[in-house]
């Protein structure tokens, strides 16, 4: 079917060329001979026309007859090319630049451009109110540039409908690239139709503040450059210029039209509002012209988006990168009837017709921007081995230090290294396979701890009921040397450097042996739980390594002692919300419960009930505008448990480590200062991006997105009267103790910091304010979204 249906448009497209003309030729100044890149051509009494590439060329298919086309450009009188066609043909257009007309003078303290914003701003709704909906056609070009050679090419033809309250939607008729891009990757098309005439423009994830905004005016500055004369028409050309660098503005220049005072056009460019993470040297120019559709609305007639950038992350940067699109849209229906159907379709689809088969006739018959010469050698020349990547490979101080092959990169996560205080070294390996069957993972691991000698291993699977693995079952067994529960904000690899640099061993540990059997769920991405009961015998361990590479003064802190003895009993963890990216990048809004119960009944030697949970919530304060606004975020952690709590199950306040410090912790707390068997902790911190900086003019820091932020924690602690944790002490332990220690009242800090220091780093000053006082200082990882 899929060949008959190719057949036939190879047939309709033959027919089509056969019977079409095509019209060919260049536009440029009359008087300069320069070619006028971007001139609109337009078929007059019709909806029917093109633009001129950037070298001024322009390509029209046109049936045959009589034909009057208008040939316009801003800044220039508008010529008719009147064309009786029988073939194909060519022909140059030469425009004149439009008369100025000199306003008469009239004294006054108002520019009046000033009074022109007014009306249109006034007049804007005449029009606008009764633009329903309307259906148009579109073509795409979008070139991708490494410096200054040409990298990639898309290209599309689409279908696009709008309806007032909706976005746009299109559905991608035809579609080709060069071949070094995949079919499937080419996403060429309009986007969105950007309508300067509304109050907000949303750009790029921005909100910028419209040209004729009900509130323009306390924005922008307006000056009016000149009064052109165009269609029998004056036609005012307007330099917009923002009032602040706070708000996303646009500054460039805007032409309105004298009789209806709507946009006829607009050339311009973003302020210092609008930045992008890891953009450097960033360059972007938006330009637009709009047509008159019967005799009432203003509607785009092109867009015109060029963008270069420099990428550079902590000393990795790639080639520079430029970005062209240039989109043609012509064929309007306006306020027609549209089923409702194209509305539930996503922005962007592809007709099946579109991914069966390239169809060179259909794009020598209907091609509406011809190529430029440059882009003419990009198809002959970029091949299959060009890839993206392959051309954007990254630079820098980094170059040399990749992981290096994949095979190598596999033997490095089969390894299980790590340095603590108790097992000195711990060398093993461990394997998952998780991929042999959509039903099953396996796992295995082995390893010795070389200065408490002793060997641990771990061996389990999970059976899954459906490949989505949204329900599994499963088991472990295992002795390994395990820590009291924390938040895990350290993980192995980080623990194991501050132990071996500066003998700072966050964890404390006990020995666990035994076995568990879990239900694991995931029924969908923002919600995940495991409940699963578990048999361990826990034991105290010593601390049998003082190894360091540098502090060789300082001591690590004694690893306490817990309650020896058997713990059986029930564990819930839940989760809603996505999982977390590695260094909380991106924050996630998110509630985590985590519960356990142990009683003697069931052959435990605990009786107890503990319960934690801890809910984040970002929350877009100021400047909602922005790509990424100016929130604040809170983070609320609480836990309380009762009955005999063993040692190894209290509840311990999150600190900073060897000064590093994460959101969720206590920056000015010492490791492992407070505990006890309830607890509460709230972090709180506003990030004002780089919104200060901006409105004090300091270049140097807003331009690298440096971000300024206030922080505050405040957390408590206390235990039970009635409750007494004795824990087992080694006759060979010295000076080992495991009182409880808790806050006396409430625990507090403040402080400020700095984000995104060499786009990654955070550096945060915090004040303790509880006693003793302190000042601290510590580092993070930026949050980059």
């Amino acid at each position: 079917m899929k060949y008959f249906i190719s057949l036939l448009l190879i047939l309709a497209s033959t027919a089509f060329s056969q019977e079409s003309v095509v019209l060919t030729g260049t536009v440029q100044d009359a008087s300069t001979k320069e070619r006028l890149a971007s001139a609109n051509l337009r078929v007059l009494g019709t909806s029917q026309g093109t633009v001129a590439n950037a070298d001024g060329v322009y390509r029209l298919i046109l049936w045959p007859g009589k034909r009057a086309i208008i040939v316009s450009s801003i800044g220039y009188k508008p010529d008719t090319l009147h064309v009786i066609l029988t073939t194909d043909e060519a022909r140059n257009v030469a425009l004149t630049p439009s008369e100025i007309i000199l306003p008469e003078v009239v004294v006054s303290s108002e520019d009046p451009a000033i009074e022109i914003i007014r009306r249109a701003i006034a007049n804007k709704r005449k029009w606008i109110e009764r633009l329903k909906n309307y259906e148009m056609d579109a073509f795409t070009r979008q070139v991708l540039k490494r410096d200054t050679s040409i990298a990639s090419i898309t290209e599309s033809f689409t279908k696009g409908y709008w309806q007032q309250g909706d976005t746009l939607r299109e559905i991608i008729k035809q579609k080709r690239q060069t071949e070094n891009i995949k079919s499937e990757f080419n996403f060429a098309s309009v986007g969105r139709i950007v309508n300067f005439n509304d109050h907000e423009v949303r750009f790029i994830g921005y909100l910028f503040v419209g040209p004729t905004a009900v509130d323009a005016l306390e924005y922008y500055d307006y000056k009016l450059l000149r009064t052109r004369a165009s269609f029998g028409k004056e036609i005012y050309e307007i330099k917009m210029i923002p009032r602040t660098r706070t708000t996303p503005l646009f500054e460039g220049i805007i032409n309105i039209a004298g009789d209806s005072y709507a946009l006829m056009g607009v050339d311009v460019r973003p302020n210092e509002a609008f930045s992008l993470p890891f953009v450097k040297e960033k360059a972007l120019r938006y330009r637009q012209q709009f047509g008159l559709y019967e005799s009432s609305y203003w509607m785009p007639a092109d867009i015109r988006i060029d963008v270069s950038a420099k990428i550079s992350v902590m000393g990795i940067s790639i080639p520079p990168i430029g970005f062209t699109q240039t989109s043609v849209i012509t064929n309007y229906t306006i306020n027609t009837t549209i089923p409702d159907s194209i509305f539930k379709k996503p922005r962007l689809t592809v007709d099946s017709v579109a991914v069966i088969k390239f169809d060179s006739t259909f794009w020598q018959a209907n091609t509406a921007l011809p190529l430029t010469l440059e882009e003419q050698q990009a198809y002959k020349t970029l091949d299959s081995t060009q890839t993206l990547d392959v051309q954007f490979r990254r630079g820098g101080f980094s170059i040399g230090f990749g992981v290096g092959d994949n095979k190598s990169f596999s033997l490095l996560k089969n390894l299980d290294v790590s340095f603590n205080r108790v097992e000195g070294f711990h060398l093993g390996g461990k394997v998952v396979l998780d991929s042999l069957n959509a039903l099953a993972e396996a796992r295995a691991g082995f390893a010795y701890g070389f200065s408490d000698k002793r060997t641990k291993y771990n061996f389990g699977a999970t059976l899954f009921t459906s490949p989505q693995r949204k329900l599994g079952f499963g088991a472990d067994v295992y002795r390994i040397v395990d820590y009291r529960p924390d938040a895990g904000y350290y993980g192995a690899l980080y623990n194991s450097i501050t132990s071996l640099s500066v003998r700072n061993d966050y964890r404390d540990y006990y020995e666990a042996e035994g076995w568990r059997a879990f239900v694991t769920f995931k029924p969908s991405n923002k919600h995940q739980g495991e409940l699963s009961f578990i048999s361990e015998d826990h034991s105290s361990v010593l601390q049998n390594s003082d190894f360091s590479l540098f502090a060789r003064s300082r001591s690590y802190r004694i690893n306490p002692p817990i309650n020896d003895g058997r713990l059986r009993g029930l564990r819930l963890n839940v989760r809603i919300g996505e999982d977390p990216l590695p260094f909380e990048i991106v924050r996630r809004n998110s509630i985590e419960i985590h519960t356990e119960y142990s009683n003697k009944n069931i052959g435990s030697d605990f009786s107890f009930n503990r319960i934690w949970a801890t809910g984040t919530l970002t929350v877009p304060t100021f400047s909602r505008s922005l790509l990424f606004p100016q929130a604040l975020t809170l983070r609320l952690s609480a836990g309380t448990s009762d009955g005999d709590v063993p040692a190894q199950r209290l509840f311990d306040l999150e600190s900073a480590s060897s000064n590093y410090a994460p959101f969720g912790v206590m920056r000015a707390m010492d490791v492992k200062e407070f505990n006890g068997t309830s607890f509460i902790a709230l972090n709180l911190e506003h990030n004002f991006r780089s919104l200060p900086f901006l409105a004090l003019g300091i270049p140097f820091l807003y331009e690298n997105n440096i971000e300024l932020i206030l922080h505050g924690s405040f957390a408590q602690s206390w235990s039970k009267p009635q409750y007494s944790i004795t824990p087992t002490i080694q006759p060979n332990a010295s000076v080992l103790t495991n009182s409880i220690r808790t806050t006396s009242g409430w625990y507090s800090e403040i402080g400020f910091g700095f984000s995104r220091i060499f786009d990654l780093l955070r550096a945060d000053f915090t004040w303790r304010l509880s006693e003793p006082g302190n000042f601290r200082f510590t580092l993070g990882i930026a949050n980059l979204f």
